[in-house]
C-alpha cells in the first residue's frame, strides 16, 4: 500500500470520527435544550412516585359522656429494612445484637435464623426486607430502640409503613348497625356506610422511591402530604341498654331454636335509637350472628300488631266506638268460602275494646262491615297515618312498606278483612315501632335516628335534632281510645303475663304465619310484641320480632317476655320514676378513672371543682364527693401490669395495648375486673381479659 493511500485512509477515519463526535454533541444539545425536561420527568417517574396514604377513619362513639367507642381505627405498622444503606462497619458490629433483639420480640424465629436471614438478604442487596407485617404502636416504640434500627431510615435502613385497622371493641354488639364499608365491592352498611363521607377523612400522599422491581421505599419529602383524619360520629346507642337487649333476645332465640329475631328500643320523644339487635341463626344452627339488619330491612306481614292501625282508622272515620258491642263467636266467614277464627276460643258478646285486648279476629269483620262498600277509604286512612311510606333512614337497605290499593291486581274480595289483621300488607319492625311510638308520643310520629352529632375533634360539624314525620297521626279522641286499649292488652288481655312491677306497660301482641314466596303460608310463625313504657308517661318504645320459634308461637310468650325483661332492666338502670330527684341529689358526677388531661379539660368545661394531688402523671383515680372531685395520680410502671379497674373502655384499651398486651373485652360500661392482677411482670403479647359492667 502506498503512502498516499495510507494518508487517505487516515483522513477518512478522522472524518468519520469527527462526524460521529459532531452527532453525539448534537444529540447532547438536543436532549439538553429541547427534550431534556421530558426525559428527566420520565426518569423521575420510573424512580419516584406519590403513593396514596389512607386517612384514619373517624371513631363511632356510643351515647354517653365517656366516649365509649363502638368502632375505632387502631394504627398498625409494617416493618421492613433497607439492608444496603447500613455502613459495613455498623452492620458487622451490631448485627448480632439486632438478631437477638428481633428473636425476643418475634419469637417465631431464633436468633441464629434472624442472623442468617439478615446476612443473606444483605448479600442479595435486598433493600425491602420484611421484618413483620403488622405490629402495634408499643411494639414499634420498642423496635425503634433496637441496635442498627435506632439509627433511623437513612443510616439504619428502617422502613415503617403505617396502616389503620378498623376495630369494634364490643365485637358483635350492634355489629350490623355499626356496619362496615368495602368500597371495592360497593358495600356501604350501617352507620359506617351511611356516614362514610364524614368518617373517611382526606387521604394523604407519600413520596416513594423505587428500590428494586416493584418494591418502593417511603422517603421524607416536601411533596408528601399528611392525611387528614375523618370526623367522629356520636351515635344514639347506649351500650348498657344494647347489652341488655341483645342478651335478652339471644337467650330467647336459643330457647326457641328460632330462625332470626330483632329488638329495637327507642326514646319516645326524640326517636333516638338506644338499642338495636339483629340476630340470625347460622347455617349449622349452632350460633346466632348479626349478619342482617332485620329491623331496618325486613318487610313482612306483621300480624295482629297491625290491628291497632285498623281500629285507629275506623275510630278516626267515626265508624265505631271502642264501647260498641260485638259478638265474638270464634269464627268469622267471608263469602261463605273463607273464614278466620279465634283459635277455638269463644268470648261471646263483648266490646270492641275487649276484642282488641284479646286480639280477636272479629276485628276483620268490623273493618269489612264498615268499609266493604268503599275499601279505598280504609286504605286511605292507613296512608293518612303514614304506613305506606319509608322512614327515610340514612342507613341503606330500608324495607319498602306494602299497602295495596283497590286497583292493585292482587286486591281481592278478602283483601280488606285480611289486611285489617296484618296479612296482605308488609311493614318492617322499625316502621311498626315508629307508628306505636307516635301513639306514645301524643300522636306525633318522629323519625327514628341513629346519630346525634358529627364532630371533628371538639368542633361540632352537624347536629341531628328530633325530626317530625307526621305531626298528628289521628284525632285526639282516637289517640286517647287506642292508648286505653294498648294498656288494657297488658292489664287484662293477651299480654297480661308481662305485667311489670313499679311501672305499667302498654302494647300489642302479634302472631302471624310466614308466607313462603308464592307457595302460600307454611308452618313457620312470626311472634311479635310492640309497645311502650311507662304506659302513662312513656319514655321508651320497643319492638321484639322473632321468626320461626319452635317451642311456642304466640307473641305474648315468645316476644312479650323479651320485651318485659328489657323493660325491667332498663327501668332498673334508669330508675325512671326518680330520675329527676336523683340528678338533684347527685350534685357532682361519678367519674371513671382514666386520662388526666382529658378529665381536667372536661371538668373545666363543666365547672366541676377539682382537688388535684401534686405531682406528675398521665393517669388518675377520681373520687366524687359533695365538695367536688378528688383527683389522685395513678402509678403506672412500664414492665408491670397496670390497674385499669374503674376505667372506661377507651382508656383501658389504650393503656393495656401501650404496655404490649393483647386485650379481650367482655360486657359494657367501665372495667370491673381484669384477668391478670395489677403489678405482675408483663409478658409481651400475652392476653388479658377485662370485664365491663
Amino acid at each position: 500500500m502506498s503512502s498516499r493511500e495510507s494518508i487517505v485512509r487516515v483522513y477518512l477515519i478522522y472524518i468519520l470520527i469527527l462526524v460521529f463526535a459532531l452527532f453525539v454533541i448534537g444529540k447532547i444539545a438536543s436532549i439538553q435544550f429541547f427534550n431534556g425536561g421530558e426525559l428527566v420527568e420520565q426518569a423521575e417517574k420510573q424512580t419516584y412516585k406519590l403513593k396514596k396514604v389512607k386517612a384514619p377513619r373517624g371513631n363511632i362513639f356510643a351515647d354517653n359522656d365517656q366516649k365509649t367507642s363502638l368502632a375505632l381505627s387502631v394504627p398498625r405498622y409494617e416493618i421492613r429494612m433497607d439492608l444496603i444503606t447500613i455502613k459495613e462497619s455498623v452492620f458487622d458490629e451490631k448485627i448480632h445484637e439486632l438478631a437477638d433483639s428481633l428473636s425476643v420480640m418475634f419469637s417465631h424465629k431464633s436468633k441464629e435464623s434472624w442472623l442468617d436471614d439478615l446476612k443473606l438478604q444483605r448479600d442479595k442487596r435486598n433493600r425491602y426486607y420484611l421484618i413483620n407485617k403488622s405490629i402495634r404502636n408499643d411494639e414499634l416504640n420498642r423496635l425503634e430502640k433496637f441496635p442498627i434500627l435506632n439509627l433511623g431510615q437513612y443510616s439504619g435502613g428502617l422502613i415503617v409503613l403505617k396502616e389503620n385497622k378498623r376495630v369494634k371493641p364490643y365485637n358483635k354488639l350492634a355489629a350490623r348497625t355499626i356496619g362496615y364499608v368495602r368500597e371495592a365491592q360497593g358495600k356501604y352498611v350501617g352507620i359506617e356506610g351511611a356516614f362514610n363521607d364524614e368518617l373517611k377523612g382526606r387521604d394523604g400522599e407519600m413520596l416513594m422511591q423505587r428500590i428494586r422491581g416493584n418494591d418502593w421505599k417511603p422517603i421524607k419529602s416536601e411533596f408528601s402530604k399528611e392525611p387528614i383524619p375523618g370526623c367522629d360520629v356520636y351515635s344514639t346507642i347506649d351500650v348498657n341498654i344494647q347489652d341488655v337487649a341483645e342478651a335478652a333476645l339471644m337467650k330467647q332465640l336459643k330457647n326457641q331454636k328460632a330462625l332470626r329475631g330483632c329488638v329495637v328500643l327507642m326514646e319516645v320523644e326524640t326517636g333516638f335509637i338506644k338499642a338495636i339487635a339483629n340476630l340470625t341463626q347460622d347455617s349449622d344452627k349452632m350460633e346466632y350472628n348479626e349478619s342482617l339488619n332485620h329491623a331496618v330491612g325486613l318487610a313482612s306481614e306483621p300480624g295482629s300488631t297491625f290491628k291497632l292501625a285498623s281500629l285507629m282508622v275506623a275510630l278516626d272515620d267515626e265508624k265505631i266506638k271502642i264501647t260498641d258491642s260485638v259478638l265474638m263467636n270464634g269464627t268469622y266467614r267471608f263469602y261463605k268460602k273463607y273464614s278466620l277464627n279465634d283459635g277455638n276460643k269463644v268470648y261471646g258478646k263483648n266490646t270492641i275494646q275487649a276484642a282488641f285486648e284479646k286480639s280477636s279476629n272479629i276485628i276483620s269483620k268490623i273493618i269489612d262491615d264498615n268499609y266493604k262498600e268503599n275499601p279505598q277509604q280504609f286504605i286511605d286512612g292507613l296512608k293518612r297515618i303514614g304506613l305506606d311510606k319509608k322512614l327515610g333512614l340514612p342507613i341503606i337497605g330500608e324495607g319498602v312498606p306494602y299497602i295495596k290499593d283497590v286497583d292493585d291486581p292482587l286486591f281481592s274480595g278478602i283483601s280488606l278483612p285480611w289486611m285489617s289483621i296484618g296479612y296482605e300488607v308488609k311493614i318492617t319492625p322499625l316502621q311498626t315501632l315508629a307508628f306505636y311510638n307516635a301513639v306514645a308520643n301524643n300522636g306525633v310520629m318522629v323519625k327514628p335516628q341513629f346519630v346525634k352529632e358529627i364532630r371533628f375533634g371538639n368542633e361540632v360539624k352537624s347536629t341531628f335534632e328530633k325530626e317530625i314525620i307526621n305531626p298528628k297521626i289521628c284525632k285526639s279522641s282516637t289517640l286517647k281510645d287506642v292508648q286505653i286499649m294498648l294498656k288494657g292488652v297488658v292489664e287484662r288481655g293477651t299480654a297480661k303475663n308481662i305485667m311489670a312491677r313499679g311501672f305499667d306497660i302498654a302494647g300489642k301482641t302479634g302472631t302471624s304465619k310466614i308466607a313462603i314466596n308464592s307457595k302460600g303460608y307454611g308452618s313457620k310463625y312470626q311472634a311479635s310484641f310492640c309497645g311502650y313504657f311507662p304506659a302513662d308517661n312513656p319514655m321508651y318504645s320497643c319492638i321484639v320480632v322473632i321468626q320461626g320459634p319452635t317451642t311456642n308461637i304466640y307473641g305474648s310468650i315468645v316476644s312479650g317476655t323479651v320485651f318485659k325483661e328489657i323493660a325491667d332492666k332498663v327501668y332498673a338502670l334508669g330508675n325512671m320514676e326518680n330520675r329527676e330527684l336523683q340528678m338533684e341529689d347527685l350534685y357532682y358526677p361519678f367519674s371513671k378513672h382514666g386520662n388526666k388531661k382529658d378529665f381536667v379539660f372536661a371538668s373545666s368545661k363543666m365547672k366541676i371543682p377539682l382537688k388535684k394531688e401534686s405531682g406528675v402523671g398521665k393517669w388518675i383515680h377520681t373520687i366524687a364527693n359533695e365538695d367536688g372531685v378528688a383527683v389522685k395520680n395513678k402509678r403506672v410502671v412500664n414492665d408491670k401490669i397496670p390497674n385499669v379497674i374503674g376505667m372506661g373502655l377507651n382508656d383501658a384499651l389504650f393503656l393495656l395495648e401501650d404496655h404490649g398486651l393483647q386485650v379481650k373485652v367482655s360486657g359494657s360500661g367501665f372495667v370491673r375486673n381484669q384477668s391478670i392482677n395489677p403489678g405482675q411482670t408483663i409478658i409481651k403479647g400475652q392476653l388479658i381479659t377485662i370485664d365491663l359492667s
